[in-house]
């Protein structure tokens, strides 16, 4: 496991912070967020777009609150390119607009949790020079709803020819530190483990657990850890990667006792992995689709169940305290879930997926 914790101790203000109330904005922002919640997509029209092809499913987009996006997009891409490039620019404009909303310690919540935008950006950066993409290719993948802008990203990729390059131009951003001891044997796989590591390290210490609302962010931020981790181990256990691999990518902070993912990183096989997971409750809500896995040989269905199970703990606790950053990140979540979804959706299109196979990766809880 990654020892590179990166965490500092708190500050007497930090500690203080911890005893005073929340401040924010709190009653408009889930004003607007209840009135963007309810033009998400639901299960019945996920099930129309199923039957429709890329085009038709584009033109739909077309005609929905994608149409700006689309619009304005429909003169440099076509098909499954333009559909892509429309969600996420709606996805990062919706993500800036409910930042600008909100104030206080609701908008330095929100802005940490809205950088794993700028760590997606940063990863797709390094994975770029490594491949030698084109910068201009490079660009066209950044997305904008973290807290740098695009243009800050732009000016990495010019100035960078080699990874020495991007982690020096880093050295007045919060990545310098968990990248620049990685020189000179760096490694991809490192480096994504490093910096996802740092985003949630960073997260954490951001919400004051001063209130209950708060309280069960921290532990919604604790549980979304933990998920990240089951994936991982599902994956790597599933491909029968060495153990003292699989701990390098195990993030710390989550619920699940460092001995229990100790013994599920260990276990055999896959097997005996999953004999692990069922002490665990969260195997309670996959267990009839991680059953399958021997015979489908496929490890989507069971991974999809455990997002699902994830955004329905958002949303329960987003009922039970309507006026705190609770309905605000279940919103986000699913806005994030929507886009991938109709991703999904449009590239399974694209390559002639049967809709089974479509339906059984997207995430509708």
């Amino acid at each position: 496991m990654d020892t590179h914790t990166l965490q500092e101790p708190p500050s007497p203000l930090a500690k203080l912070r911890k005893k005073l109330p929340s401040t924010g904005n709190y009653p408009y922002v889930t004003a607007r967020v209840r009135a963007k919640r309810a033009l998400l997509l639901t299960w019945d029209t996920y099930a129309k777009l199923l039957v429709m092809d890329i085009n038709e499913i584009t033109r739909f987009l077309g005609e929905s609150r994608y149409k700006k996006e689309i619009t304005e997009l429909g003169l440099l891409y076509t098909g499954f390119e333009l559909t892509e490039h429309a969600l996420n620019k709606n996805r990062d404009e919706t993500y800036q607009q409910i930042l600008k909303f909100s104030d206080g310690d609701l908008h330095d919540m929100l802005a940490a949790y809205l950088e794993r935008e700028d760590t997606w950006n940063l990863r797709t950066i390094l994975r770029g020079i490594l491949n030698h993409v084109p910068a201009d290719e490079i660009t066209q993948t950044l997305r904008a709803g973290g807290r740098y802008p695009p243009d800050h990203w732009k000016h990495l990729i010019d100035d960078s020819t080699t990874i020495d390059d991007a982690i020096t131009s880093l050295q007045d951003t919060p990545y310098y530190e968990p990248l620049h001891s990685l020189l000179p044997d760096f490694t991809l796989a490192t480096a994504e483990n490093r910096l996802e590591t740092h985003y949630y390290t960073h997260l954490l210490a951001t919400i004051h657990p001063n209130n209950e609302p708060n309280r069960l962010f921290l532990t919604y931020i604790r549980s979304e850890i933990d998920l990240v981790n089951l994936k991982t181990l599902f994956m790597t256990k599933y491909e029968n990667v060495e153990p003292d691999k699989i701990k390098d990518t195990i993030i710390p902070g989550g619920t699940i006792p460092d001995k229990t993912l100790q013994r599920m990183t260990e276990a055999p096989d896959f097997t005996h992995f999953l004999t692990e997971l069922e002490k665990l409750p969260v195997y309670d809500h996959i267990r009839a689709e991680a059953e399958t896995i021997p015979k489908t040989q496929s490890l989507a269905t069971t991974i999809r169940d455990l997002e699902k199970d994830h955004l329905l703990q958002a949303t329960k606790s987003s009922y039970l305290h309507p006026l705190s950053i609770l309905p605000i990140i279940d919103y986000l979540t699913r806005k994030r879930i929507e886009v991938q979804n109709l991703r999904i959706l449009a590239r399974g299109k694209e390559k002639g997926l049967p809709q089974d196979t479509i339906r059984s990766l997207l995430v509708v809880p």
